[in-house]
């Protein structure tokens, strides 16, 4: 079962191709919203701009990427059948810093 704050591999669609491409991300949804079969995440990545906080060892209990950010401008819209599995969670100082950005962006 997926859990908010967990860190899972899905395929992931993007709007510049018609390609699913497995990445990981974290997830926002609570337990409620994935009964409707869907989860929101904020991406993964390994770029850096203003709409990325940086990831640390200490603030998730998996292997990434060692550069790794996630992205907060964005979320996304997945169903459970595109995530591949889950490999760890952030923490709930981190998931807190994440959201206070997504709230401070749209403020």
């Amino acid at each position: 079962m997926v859990r908010r704050r967990d860190v899972v591999l899905a395929k992931v669609y993007f709007s510049d191709s018609p390609e699913s491409k497995t990445r990981p991300a974290i997830v926002f949804s609570d337990d409620h919203y994935h009964k409707a079969n869907f989860l929101l995440v904020a991406s993964i990545t390994t770029a850096t701009d203003d709409y990325c906080i940086p990831i640390s060892e200490k603030d998730v209990n998996c292997v990434l990427d060692k550069n790794s950010s996630a992205r907060f401008d964005g979320l996304l819209k997945l169903h459970v059948k595109q995530v591949l599995t889950v490999i760890g969670k952030v923490t709930p100082e981190f998931h807190s810093r994440l959201l206070g950005n997504i709230i401070g962006m749209i403020k």
